[in-house]
């Protein structure tokens, strides 16, 4: 882990993901971190060399999945960006048509499940089949919930996925459109990780707020959050009007 009051953040895009889903943690935690008072680094892990999102904007890994994987103790926080259903099928179960090794998006999966699992106090789709959200309650973008709950029933067991789609048809979709979650935390059952799962896009940034202000720092030898104020400050900083789950 960090030194007090300083944070290392692992962000694992892959290819297609979404643009904001990458740049709202950062951009939320970058600014939110001088406020609070906290020291705050990223890195960044790929398969892929460079990595396109689903826009076509170019990210260049600062170290391989494998290296990550290595050091995984350094990091209080992973994020996993999300992409649309297509891109995260395409990812995850036909990797070669990507020209990728499908034995380095397994690993990916593994580096997830691993973090999840550590004991010592400390993101969608990937996430749900790395086995991640077992016995949780998750949400995703509407238009992946069905794909989200096929991923954990394959890799785990007692996921409860919000909002209900029911039977995945016009109606259950309209319900999930107009009740979606913002996003969900939970704390992970026998281990010491919280795990947020957010809703589409813009939810991101919410939800990087809510981490935000539950990060803890050292303040004349008490351990303290960086709370909600702080939190509402950095958005009203970036001109944003933060919506709550």
């Amino acid at each position: 882990m960090s030194q007090p009051n300083s944070l290392k953040v692992l962000l694992l895009p892959f290819p297609g993901f979404d643009t904001l889903d990458l740049y709202a943690p950062i951009e939320v935690l970058g600014k939110g971190a001088a406020i609070g008072g906290l020291e705050i680094t990223f890195e960044i892990a790929t398969v892929a060399q460079p990595t396109l999102s689903a826009e076509k904007v170019p990210v260049y890994r600062t170290l391989s999945i494998s290296q990550a994987m290595m050091q995984l103790d350094q990091y209080e926080i992973v994020v996993q960006p999300g992409a649309g259903v297509s891109e995260v099928e395409r990812y995850l179960e036909t990797p070669e048509l990507l020209g990728l090794d499908p034995s380095s998006v397994r690993e990916h999966l593994q580096l997830l499940l691993a973090f999840s699992q550590m004991t010592t106090p400390s993101p969608r789709g990937l996430a749900g089949l790395a086995g991640v959200f077992s016995n949780m309650v998750v949400t995703t973008h509407y238009a992946g919930l069905e794909k989200l709950g096929e991923y954990c029933r394959m890799a785990g067991q007692g996921t409860v996925i919000e909002p209900d789609i029911g039977n995945g048809d016009y109606e259950g979709y309209s319900n999930a459109q107009q009740h979606s979650w913002r996003w969900v935390t939970v704390n992970r059952p026998g281990f010491g990780v919280n795990v947020i799962s957010s809703g589409g896009i813009s939810c991101g940034l919410d939800a990087s707020l809510y981490l935000l202000s539950e990060l803890e720092m050292m303040n004349d030898g008490q351990r303290e959050k960086v709370g909600v104020a702080k939190a509402h400050r950095c958005a009203r900083i970036m001109e944003y009007a933060w919506r709550w789950a």
